[in-house]
């Protein structure tokens, strides 16, 4: 049946290495990254993908894309990964 999971126990610590490929298009920013992690009280290191592409009336959408295979459900780590992704585009730290 598999180990049941406490969604308590994940965090995401830091993105880190991050790069940004060059595209053509100018409202679509494509990323790649480290999210550094603790799932199940273990720190975990995956590289990632993520897109901001803003949309014409100015909103962010985020998508993230996890390259290595992650032992946790995907939904809550996803979206804590964007709502992480939105405080750095915020703050301005994003390359």
């Amino acid at each position: 049946m598999g180990t049941p999971y406490n969604l308590d126990n994940m965090k995401i610590l830091e993105l880190k290495d991050i790069s940004r490929k060059e595209t053509h298009i100018y409202y679509r920013r494509i990323f790649n990254g480290t999210a550094v992690m603790e799932l199940m009280h273990k720190p975990v290191e995956k590289r990632i993908e993520f897109i901001i592409e803003t949309t014409p009336m100015g909103k962010k959408h985020i998508s993230v894309s996890l390259i290595d295979h992650v032992e946790y459900p995907l939904m809550p780590l996803i979206n804590s990964l964007r709502t992480k992704i939105a405080e750095l585009d915020a703050e301005g730290v994003l390359p």
